[in-house]
């Protein structure tokens, strides 16, 4: 990795995780990052918090600075910075942008559109189906998913986008070499080895700090021409990622959710105030005009109607899961009827069954 020797003065104000806005801040009053690294040593020293003089202070000299891009490439990490051809143009558009940012997988997902989906770590079946179909969806037409590598909705997203085959982008709040959470270090290898690009602002083994989240947040929304909030309540992460993208004048959708539950929430919040309401990804690509991007379906191959009891029992299930008892009622069909016809639709993979012998449709 051959950086100038102002890539390094950058690479070393990272390494301190000084912030972006300081950054700039600093340039603008010195004229460049050779004037900061010379002032570093005089009494027009500017002003660093303890801990990040000391990491500077350990770092300032070139051999050290040689040792810290050496581990980058022992990791297979490299470095994109502000000034780079391949730095992402809405990216460069936002308030205090990345000055410097680590990657590894690759750097060709930000050539395509990117849509951001996001939500809650704790998410209902509806909102980890409804996240994992968007993402799916959206990579069939040759759009890149980006999330935020959490639980729940970002990780249904993510997975949803690899299961697709298609382009995902995972955005850390903490170092490549740390990823948070630890369980996720697999799908952030899948997406890095694959189709996929993992990005982060901190140093390689930053830790995850609760403020590094909201500017983690800033740079999904950033990447992203729109943002779909999936599931979350109004003070969530995912609301932080809403507000970036407001800022930043990017479009928003909310999924809709059932009134009363947590998860509906955020959404129901920001459909009030003007987010598109949206049910699948195919809303999502016609209202960012991005529909010339899906592939040419093909008409299916026509298959037998299914017997009318089935129908009757798929029709019942399109409104909500029922037990047995329940689709009774729906359907005026006895028992061990439904017993038998949610059997075979079981096996047909029509429907599912869930805990307590409740059945829903299946998951497309």
């Amino acid at each position: 990795m051959v950086l100038s020797e102002e890539q390094k003065i950058l690479l070393w104000l990272s390494s301190a995780e000084i912030p972006a806005n300081r950054v700039w801040a600093m340039i603008r009053e010195f004229g460049s990052p050779q004037a900061i690294w010379e002032r570093f040593s005089t009494p027009q020293c500017p002003k660093f918090q303890h801990r990040s003089k000391k990491i500077l202070e350990s770092l300032y000299s070139k051999e050290k600075l040689e040792e810290l891009i050496h581990q980058l490439e022992i990791k297979h990490v490299h470095l994109l910075f502000f000034e780079d051809e391949a730095y992402p143009d809405l990216l460069r558009e936002i308030q205090d942008p990345p000055y410097l940012l680590y990657y590894a997988g690759k750097l060709d997902c930000l050539k395509n559109p990117c849509v951001a989906v996001v939500g809650t770590r704790t998410p209902s079946d509806y909102g980890r189906h409804m996240a994992s179909s968007i993402a799916k969806g959206l990579c069939k037409a040759g759009v890149t998913v980006v999330s935020g590598l959490a639980r729940g909705i970002d990780y249904a997203a993510h997975e949803g986008a690899l299961e697709a085959e298609g382009c995902t982008v995972g955005i850390l709040g903490s170092g490549i070499n740390n990823p948070y959470p630890s369980e996720h270090t697999p799908l952030l290898r899948k997406i890095a080895s694959g189709k996929g690009l993992i990005i982060s602002e901190y140093p390689l083994d930053s830790v995850p700090i609760a403020f590094h989240f909201p500017h983690r947040n800033r740079i999904i929304a950033g990447l992203s021409v729109g943002t779909v909030f999936v599931e979350g309540r109004i003070k969530s992460g995912g609301m932080h990622t809403v507000t970036a993208a407001l800022d930043q004048g990017r479009e928003v959708f909310a999924v809709p959710g059932q009134t009363g539950y947590l998860g509906a929430e955020g959404p129901l919040v920001i459909m009030r105030e003007g987010a598109r309401l949206v049910t699948g990804a195919e809303d999502i690509l016609e209202d960012l005009s991005l529909i010339p991007l899906m592939p040419t379906k093909r008409r299916p191959k026509k298959e037998p109607p299914l017997p009318l009891e089935q129908r009757l029992i798929l029709r019942a299930l399109r409104i909500q899961p029922m037990n047995i008892d329940e689709l009774a009622k729906a359907t005026k069909m006895t028992t061990d009827d439904l017993l038998t016809e949610t059997g075979i639709m079981e096996i047909n993979g029509l429907i599912r069954r869930e805990a307590g012998n409740t059945y829903a449709l299946a998951k497309q």
